[in-house]
């Protein structure tokens, strides 16, 4: 077996069909669009730490991540953009992908560049499109970008973020909108993507957006008087934000991504 098969046997073993849709329009026509998702920005989230720096450009923040077990948040992106592409086209069919499949997270920014690896990815998830009769892809990535932490009125934020995750400061001074409380530091869910749309017959790219999704909660909200931004939200509503980050990232993204303005 040549290491292009073994790749693709593994792609093709590791991504199943998640959600079928038919009912929004028939394929046969000639005319009706059937779109495969798939998302490649949950196998992790992010963790980056502000570090104050004086003087310079370089990007000194502390950087880490969780790794994520399951698939929730490729399933959020996943239903997302399907409800987008029901909104935006009556008549489009679709059918959500997922995958398990390591390398494909690794190489998911060099997928479309003419390496010996990456060629043998693109050509499997064509052979599973083209298995789901799709005529187009979306496909669902991480997108890196300078760090804009929203606040009430303004941006924050130094360095760049990438991908799902959280941003958390320290130093700065906030408040709750609610209480007027003040604290120190926030805690920051992020969502940055890329949305690629995809011919399903030549895997040539048609059209890409990015988006960027940003939220800032004061640790002043932390219960029990903590002063660690990361205790400003609870692990329930830390997946509920990044979620909402989701969902709003590709909200915005899908339109421009189909063509329709």
């Amino acid at each position: 077996m040549s290491a292009t098969d073994g790749i693709k046997r593994l792609l093709c073993l590791a991504i199943c069909a998640l959600i079928w849709t038919p009912a929004y329009g028939d394929a046969s026509d000639g005319e009706s669009r059937i779109y495969a998702v798939i998302s490649l920005i949950g196998d992790k989230i992010n963790l980056v730490g502000h570090q104050s720096t004086t003087g310079s450009n370089m990007d000194r923040n502390r950087q880490g991540s969780i790794a994520v077990g399951d698939r929730a948040l490729d399933n959020t992106a996943v239903l997302a953009a399907i409800n987008a592409i029901k909104r935006l086209d009556a008549h489009a069919a679709t059918v959500g992908l997922t995958s398990s499949n390591a390398t494909l997270y690794e190489l998911q920014n060099e997928l479309f560049e003419p390496q010996d690896r990456s060629v043998a990815l693109l050509a499997a998830l064509k052979e599973l499109v083209q298995s789901q009769n799709a005529t187009h892809l979306v496909l669902i990535t991480k997108h890196r970008g300078d760090a804009l932490l929203r606040l009430q009125k303004e941006y924050t934020g130094s360095g760049k973020i990438e991908g799902v995750g959280f941003y958390l400061d320290a130093d700065l001074r906030t408040k709750r909108t609610d209480t007027y409380a003040t604290g120190q530091g926030f805690l920051a869910p992020f969502a940055y993507i890329k949305v690629t749309l995809v011919d399903a017959k030549t895997m040539g790219v048609i059209r890409e957006q990015t988006a960027e999704e940003t939220t800032t909660v004061s640790t002043a909200r932390a219960e029990g008087g903590s002063h660690n931004p990361g205790d400003a939200l609870t692990p329930a509503q830390k997946a509920a934000a990044l979620q909402a980050m989701i969902r709003k990232a590709i909200a915005r993204a899908m339109p421009a991504v189909l063509g329709i303005k």
